[in-house]
């Protein structure tokens, strides 16, 4: 177990986790531990309000005690709190910590700040969202190493077990994350692809709920109305699905639209065996935590490390 303290940073209203102790995760022997002073890495996450990062923190805590390093802990009210991220950002650049891992809300709105670490000789490990090249670019940021999984992929194994399901045939809704950042494009992009292949698989809506429940309920509700003979759908994210299932519990159509979803909520496993969702992706969070800490700590030490590392993805189904 690990203790936690929660305090509001005065200014900017963030809200940080400043935590010791740790988790579990399937993983390598870790890096030697740093020699002469206790190593400070400021692991940056969207929010603890969805259960995805609070496994991927407890990964990063069982690195942090394992290379005798203190993470700083540091979140944003929402996954939608872009404006926060780069505040907690800019403050551990004033405070000079050792080394950053982010999992940032915006692909591309993260990165000026992150060009600001980079010249403040900050190393930066990026993890679960995927940094956009061409802004990165743009900004003269340095190449930085990514930990994570493929969210193409991922979307397609979710996208293909729905098509399977069907039997190659019906009516399909999307459900997205936030548009234009980079996970939310893949996993989209990834069942699309999946659907392309069966010809009698038609897509009849694709809208963003942002990642959240409430939205994920209000955007199902609205895709019911405007096709009631819907088939199937494919929600970026399980907390988007939560509000979906509602949808479809409301509507009166248990047991009667597909939902196949990602990330491998404890909630997700309990509608699966309900019957309520046919399929969730894990791409082991607690792993991308791991290692991002791991490399953190190997860059600072001056090794080399991969300037890409894909956790293996897998369909969790009945």
């Amino acid at each position: 177990m690990y203790k936690k303290t929660l305090a509001i940073l005065v200014g900017v209203g963030l809200m940080a986790s400043f935590v010791t102790g740790c988790g579990s995760s399937g993983s390598d022997k870790p890096a030697a531990k740093a020699d002469k002073k206790e190593l400070k890495i400021g692991f940056v996450m969207k929010t603890l309000s969805n259960p995805f990062f609070i496994s991927m923190e407890k990964g990063a805590q069982k690195a942090g005690k394992e290379l005798g390093v203190k993470l700083e802990v540091q979140v944003g009210q929402e996954e939608t709190s872009i404006e926060q991220q780069i505040a907690i950002v800019e403050n551990m650049v004033a405070t000079k910590v050792d080394a950053i891992c982010i999992a940032p809300g915006g692909s591309k709105e993260i990165v000026p700040v992150l060009k600001k670490a980079q010249d403040a000789g900050i190393p930066i490990i990026n993890i679960d969202n995927r940094i956009d090249g061409d802004a990165a670019k743009a900004a003269g940021l340095k190449p930085i190493p990514y930990v994570g999984a493929s969210n193409i992929d991922g979307g397609y194994l979710a996208g293909k077990y729905l098509a399977e399901q069907l039997k190659g045939k019906g009516k399909v809704a999307i459900i997205e994350g936030i548009q234009g950042v980079d996970n939310a494009e893949g996993r989209k992009n990834g069942a699309k692809k999946a659907f392309a292949e069966y010809k009698d698989i038609q897509i009849v809506a694709s809208q963003s709920a942002n990642w959240k429940t409430e939205e994920g309920l209000n955007v199902m509700t609205n895709i019911l109305q405007a096709n009631p003979d819907l088939n199937g759908v494919f929600c970026a994210n399980d907390m988007m699905a939560f509000g979906a299932i509602q949808a479809i519990d409301g509507a009166g159509k248990s047991g009667k639209i597909i939902v196949t979803a990602y990330d491998a909520l404890d909630q997700a496993k309990v509608y699966i065996k309900e019957g309520k969702m046919a399929s969730t992706v894990d791409q082991k969070p607690d792993d991308q935590g791991y290692y991002g800490v791991k490399y953190a700590v190997d860059l600072i030490n001056k090794k080399e490390v991969p300037m890409e590392y894909m956790v293996k993805l897998e369909n969790i189904t009945k």
